[in-house]
C-alpha cells in the first residue's frame, strides 16, 4: 500500500488539482497505519505476554511502575510483570492493597515476590455504571491482584525510569514542606506544579468540579504555555551566542519533556508538550505553520505512540477545547470592549472559557452528567489567580533550593492566594441549585449534539442557505432523537438485582416507574440507582421497604436475609440471598427447588463460596453479584 501511495504522490506532483484516486489511497494508507499501530500496541497479541501462562495459582515477579488514586480502603498500583509461574513475560496489572493491612505505601521500582491469583477486571456492576474495566483495557491492564501481607515478598527495588522520576517528582515536592503548608495547600501545588491529584480530598475535588474549573487541577496548555513563557524568557540571552537559536531550541524542549515525564505523561500534558515541541522547532527554523496542521501533527505523534489515548478523556477534552477556541476566534478576537487593557483581559478569559466550555459541552454531559452554570463567576477570578500560583509556584520552588531564606517569604503569599482561590471556589460551589446534575445523554446524543454545533458555526461563518437548512436539518433530527429515546425508555420491564455492598437493592421498571426494594434508609443518594435512574433518563421513582416474597410478570422471588425467616406455602422460581442469612442451602433447595440462586453483595464471601459450591452439586445456576455484577429479569 505504500508503494502505491507513493507512485500516486509522485504522479500528484504533475497536476495543479489532485485526482480523487490520491486521496483514496491517502485515506486506505491512513487506515492501514492506524490499525497496524494498534495491533502493535495490544499486548495479548504477544506470545510473552503473561496472560497466556495465568493459572489459578501464579507465582510472579515485577516491580511497581505507577501509584494510582486510592479510595478510602485501598491503595492501587500499576504493576509491571517482568516473570510469571517461572517464564519470562511482560504485562502490567493493577494491585490492589488494604489500608487496613499494609500502612506503609509502595514506591515505583519496588521489585515484588507475589504468589496469588490473577483475576479478570469485573465489567460494570450496575448497569449505566462507568465501565472501569473497559477503561483499563485501554491502558492494556486486563488482570487484578488482591495483595496480602502473606501472599508477598519485597525483593529490592529496581533503578528504572519510573523509579527516578518519582524519585526527582518527591525531592521537588518535598521541598515545600519548608513552608509548612496545610494538606489543602499542599494538595493544590502539588496538582497545580506536577500534576499530582493521588491526595487530593474529595470534597475539593467536588467543589472544583461543582464550580466548573476542574481543569484547572489538570496540567493543560493554560500551565504548559506559561512554563513555555518563562523559559524563553530566561534563556532569551542565548539567541547572542553562536548556535544559540539551536541551544535554545534543544532547552526548551528538553525541559518541557522532562516536566512531561516528571508530570506523569498525562493526555492533556502530551499534547501540549507535542504542541509546543513543533512551535519551538518552526522557530527554530524561522518558519510559522498553520494552528490546524500543528494539531493534527501532535494528534497523529501521540497516536502513533500511543493509539489507546484516542479513547482517554482527558485526551479528548484536550484537542475539543483547543479546536473550539481557534476555530471560533474570528468571532470573538475583535472584542475590544474597553480602552483599559485590564478590562479586555477579563473579557478574553470569559469569552475563551466560554468557547471552550461550548466545545467540551456535550461530552461533558456524556461522561459527567452535569453543567455548572457558575463557571463563568469561577472562571472570572480562578484562571488569573490560577496563573499567577503557578509562576509564584514554580517560582518558589526554584528559591527552595537557592535561597530558602527569601522562599520562605513567597510562601506566605502563595499560601495565601492559595487559600483565597479555595475559598472562592468553595463559595461558588455551595449554589447547589446552579449546579444541574444527573442529565442523561447517550452517545447517539452526543454524536447528533457535535452535528448541530459544526453546522451552526458553518452556518455563521458563511451564512448561506444550504447550510442553514443542515443546520435546521440537524437540530430537528437531535429533538426527534431525544423524543425516541424519552418514548423508548417507558417502553417494557424489567427487574435489577444490584450489585450494592451496603444494603439490599432491587428495582422494578414498568413504563415511566422504577419502583424500589430496600430498608436502606437513604435509598436517593444511592449512586447505583441513580445512575440507573439517569439511564432511563430520569424516570419517576417509588420506594417501598424489602419483602420477603417480590412478583415480577409471572416469576416468584423468594428473599432470604439475616434473619432466615421464609415461607413455603408457593415454590418460588428465585432464590435472593441477603445479608449472609444461615440456613442450610442443602436442604432449602431439596425443599423449594428454586430454577436459579442469587446472592447479592451484602453476603460474606465465605458464604458466596459455600452456596457456589452446593449449588454446583446441585447443578443448579448460581449468580453473585459480587463476581458477575447485576442480575437482570427482562420481559
Amino acid at each position: 500500500m505504500a508503494v502505491v501511495f507513493g507512485v500516486l504522490y509522485r504522479l500528484s506532483n504533475k497536476h495543479f488539482f489532485q485526482k480523487k484516486h490520491f486521496a483514496l489511497s491517502t485515506l486506505v494508507l491512513s487506515f492501514s497505519i492506524g490499525m497496524l499501530t494498534q495491533s502493535l500496541h495490544h499486548h495479548p497479541g504477544y506470545k510473552n505476554h503473561y496472560s497466556h501462562y495465568t493459572s489459578e495459582s501464579d507465582m510472579l515477579t515485577g516491580t511497581i511502575s505507577e501509584r494510582l488514586k486510592p479510595n478510602a480502603y485501598a491503595e492501587k498500583y500499576y504493576f509491571k510483570i517482568d516473570a510469571l509461574n517461572g517464564k519470562n513475560a511482560f504485562g502490567k496489572i493493577l494491585l490492589t492493597v488494604s489500608k487496613k493491612e499494609q500502612s506503609k505505601q509502595f514506591h515505583s521500582g519496588d521489585r515484588l515476590l507475589i504468589k496469588g491469583e490473577l483475576t479478570p477486571v469485573v465489567k460494570s456492576s450496575n448497569p449505566y455504571q462507568f465501565d472501569y474495566a473497559s477503561y483499563l483495557e485501554k491502558q492494556n491492564v486486563y488482570h487484578q491482584l488482591y495483595l496480602k501481607p502473606e501472599n508477598y515478598r519485597k525483593t529490592g527495588s529496581e533503578h528504572n525510569l519510573d523509579y527516578y522520576v518519582e524519585v526527582y517528582r518527591n525531592t521537588l515536592l518535598h521541598s515545600f514542606k519548608i513552608h509548612q503548608f496545610s494538606k489543602d495547600i499542599n494538595n493544590i501545588i502539588y496538582a497545580l506544579l506536577l500534576g499530582q491529584r493521588q491526595d487530593m480530598d474529595l470534597q475539593t475535588t467536588t467543589n472544583y468540579t461543582e464550580a466548573g474549573v476542574i481543569h484547572i487541577l489538570a496540567i493543560s496548555g493554560l500551565h504548559i504555555a506559561i512554563l513555555y513563557a518563562m523559559l524563553l524568557f530566561f534563556i532569551k540571552p542565548l539567541n547572542r551566542i553562536k548556535n544559540g537559536k539551536l541551544l535554545q531550541f534543544l532547552i526548551v524542549v528538553g525541559f518541557l519533556w522532562v516536566f512531561a515525564l516528571l508530570s506523569g505523561l498525562s493526555a492533556s500534558v502530551v499534547r501540549s508538550v507535542v504542541m509546543f515541541s513543533i512551535i519551538s522547532f518552526g522557530l527554530y527554523l524561522n518558519k510559522s505553520g498553520n494552528i490546524y496542521n500543528i494539531l493534527a501533527v501532535s494528534m497523529l505523534v501521540i497516536l502513533l505512540f500511543n493509539p489507546n489515548l484516542l479513547f482517554d478523556v482527558g485526551f479528548q477534552l484536550s484537542y475539543i477545547a483547543v479546536f473550539s477556541i481557534v476555530w471560533l476566534q474570528p468571532f470573538y478576537k475583535s472584542l475590544k470592549l474597553s480602552r483599559y487593557k485590564v478590562v479586555n483581559y477579563f473579557v478574553d478569559v470569559l469569552t475563551i472559557s466560554f468557547v471552550a466550555q461550548i466545545g467540551v459541552l456535550p461530552l461533558s454531559l456524556y461522561y459527567f452528567h452535569q453543567v455548572p452554570l457558575l463557571f463563568f463567576l469561577a472562571n472570572l477570578v480562578v484562571i488569573p489567580l490560577s496563573s499567577f500560583v503557578l509562576i509564584l509556584g514554580i517560582v518558589v520552588l526554584a528559591l527552595n533550593f537557592i535561597v530558602p531564606n527569601i522562599a520562605i517569604v513567597f510562601g506566605k503569599l502563595l499560601g495565601f492566594t492559595i487559600e483565597l482561590m479555595n475559598e472562592y471556589i468553595a463559595w461558588i460551589a455551595s449554589f447547589k441549585t446552579f449546579v444541574i446534575k444527573d442529565i442523561p445523554f447517550s452517545f447517539s446524543l452526543l454524536v447528533l449534539f457535535y452535528l448541530m454545533l459544526i453546522t451552526l458555526v458553518l452556518w455563521l461563518y458563511e451564512k448561506e442557505f444550504r447550510k442553514l437548512i443542515l443546520f435546521l436539518s440537524s437540530s430537528f433530527t437531535l429533538q426527534i432523537l431525544i423524543l425516541s429515546t424519552l418514548w423508548q425508555t417507558k417502553q417494557g420491564s424489567e427487574f435489577i438485582v444490584f450489585n450494592n455492598k451496603k444494603s439490599t437493592l432491587l428495582t422494578e421498571k414498568r413504563n415511566n416507574l422504577i419502583r424500589v426494594y430496600t430498608n436502606d434508609t437513604l435509598p436517593q443518594k444511592n449512586q447505583n440507582l441513580k445512575s440507573y435512574n439517569r439511564g432511563n433518563f430520569n424516570l419517576d421513582i417509588e420506594i417501598r421497604p424489602l419483602q420477603n416474597v417480590v412478583l415480577f410478570e409471572e416469576q416468584k422471588i423468594l428473599v432470604i436475609d439475616s434473619l432466615g425467616i421464609y415461607t413455603l406455602k408457593q415454590k418460588p422460581d428465585i432464590l435472593l440471598l441477603t445479608q449472609s442469612p444461615k440456613i442450610n442451602l442443602n436442604r432449602l433447595i431439596e425443599v423449594i427447588q428454586p430454577k436459579v440462586i442469587i446472592a447479592d453483595a451484602t453476603n460474606y464471601k465465605s458464604y458466596i463460596s459455600r452456596w457456589k459450591a452446593t449449588c454446583g452439586t446441585k447443578k443448579i445456576p448460581f449468580h453473585a453479584t459480587a463476581e458477575k455484577g447485576f442480575y437482570k429479569i427482562e420481559n
